[in-house]
């Protein structure tokens, strides 16, 4: 199975507070033992470690600076799993997926922000499925690609 992690799978886990903190934790550690046993691989635009590091940096501010968990570094929401970066093959892949997204969009909504954006074209280009706890991304489910909640993801 091909994954591309939406940040807010990661971000929830760092957050007890955060709806959705349980089945992102519980996914998190499915999906480890997944990839650590061959049956799963895990891809993410650059975005992704963009923003968890800076949600880490504002958890640790909002904490007035208090330390992290003990052997905790940055990004420690991913340690331990094993995440391929997705790179574009060139301005013609992002044109293409642009076009196609286009003309699968009629009648909906245009996307809030670019960001959804990256996830959705990672996928599309991996023939992947998006993790996400992100209830916009969610309504893009079946455009380019399968768009799912951790909680319902199968491994193994």
């Amino acid at each position: 199975m091909r994954i591309v992690l939406d940040s807010s799978v990661a971000i929830a886990s760092m957050r007890p507070a955060e709806p959705g903190h349980a089945d992102a934790l519980a996914f998190l550690e499915r999906v480890r033992a997944a990839v650590a046993a061959g049956e799963a691989r895990v891809l993410a635009p650059p975005e992704l470690w963009l923003e968890v590091y800076v949600a880490e940096q504002r958890l640790a501010s909002s904490r007035r600076g208090a330390p992290a968990a003990a052997g905790a570094g940055p990004l420690a929401a991913l340690a331990g799993l094993a995440v391929e970066l997705v790179a574009p093959a060139g301005e013609d892949a992002l044109t293409d997926f642009l076009g196609l997204l286009t003309r699968r969009m009629r009648g909906r909504r245009p996307f809030a922000n670019a960001t959804d954006l990256v996830y959705l074209w990672a996928a599309h280009g991996a023939e992947a499925t998006v993790v996400t706890l992100d209830e916009g991304l969610l309504k893009y489910h079946g455009v380019v690609c399968d768009v799912t909640r951790p909680q319902h993801v199968r491994l193994g």
